[in-house]
């Protein structure tokens, strides 16, 4: 996803997109589906020429549960609002003056991954296996 740099002005550009992560990306996460997350929001100058990203993202990703492996559709609800100042080179593309956003948008997404995402928490599962069992602390 990028943005034309050369079309940002005072009020800035307005971002209305929905955006997909391929394979790559997930691949060594504990997502299962990362699809149609929608990105409303825009992209400025401060007052300082500095870019600020400031956006909403919303969108389901697909999880497993942490005991069962079951996919479970879990909420994604985040606001970013980013200050694109030195890091803006690694970001923009030299001759054509885009900045792409995926890489920003998929380093906040990351951090909203639970550690632990459990279906139904108070079901007692049978926690056993050949040779070993877990017990409850009361056990």
């Amino acid at each position: 996803m990028f943005i034309d740099l050369a079309k940002v002005d005072e009020k800035g550009i307005i971002i209305d997109d929905t955006v997909s992560f391929d394979e790559s990306y997930i691949k060594k996460t504990p997502i299962k589906k990362l699809d149609n997350i929608r990105v409303k929001g825009r992209a400025y100058y401060s007052v300082t020429n500095e870019i600020i990203f400031d956006c909403d993202v919303k969108g389901i990703m697909v999880l497993e549960d942490t005991l069962t492996l079951e996919p479970v559709d879990y909420p994604l609800d985040i606001h970013i609002n980013e200050v694109l100042g030195d890091n803006t080179e690694e970001n923009v593309k030299n001759e054509s003056k885009t900045l792409d956003i995926i890489d920003i948008l998929w380093q906040n997404i990351v951090l909203e991954v639970p550690i632990s995402l459990r279906v139904n928490p108070e079901k007692d599962y049978n926690l056993k296996g050949e040779g070993w069992e877990l017990l409850k602390e009361e056990d």
